[in-house]
């Protein structure tokens, strides 16, 4: 079977890569360029442990992610890692929703974007869809 088969379609796929993508990018910056994201969210450089540390658990994601990409039965029997990122997403969103509307953690001092809450809608969304598309080869 080739990738696009396995992923029921050129849309799963592409929506694939780029989920992956996003985790490839966040992977990198957190275990390579934590000092950028410490200064974004106001924390000192005692906190860079804690990044990088979190930064694990992204790339362990990203390696998974790839492992399913890449390997010759594509995403089948791979629910548990398609509903991890879901989860991760959906509380993640509402994590920004609630401190970008200033109804958590109103006085932290950390700065939060319209990008992030992008980010994180696309996320939420995308990986939803994917649960969705691949419904008939995630859950065998």
């Amino acid at each position: 079977m080739d990738m696009i088969e396995n992923f029921n379609g050129i849309f799963n796929l592409i929506l694939n890569i780029l989920i992956l993508l996003l985790f490839a990018v966040y992977t990198f910056r957190i275990l390579f360029a934590p000092a950028g994201i410490a200064k974004e969210f106001n924390v000192d450089k005692s906190g860079i442990f804690i990044i990088r540390y979190l930064g694990c658990f992204a790339l362990s994601a990203l390696l998974v992610g790839l492992w399913i990409l890449f390997r010759p039965l594509g995403p089948t029997g791979t629910w548990p890692y398609y509903n991890f990122i879901f989860l991760t997403a959906m509380l993640n969103l509402i994590y920004d929703l609630s401190y970008y509307f200033k109804l958590i953690d109103k006085d932290i001092g950390a700065k939060n974007s319209r990008l992030d809450l992008v980010v994180s809608t696309f996320l939420t969304v995308g990986s939803a869809i994917l649960i969705l598309n691949l419904s008939d080869k995630i859950y065998l």
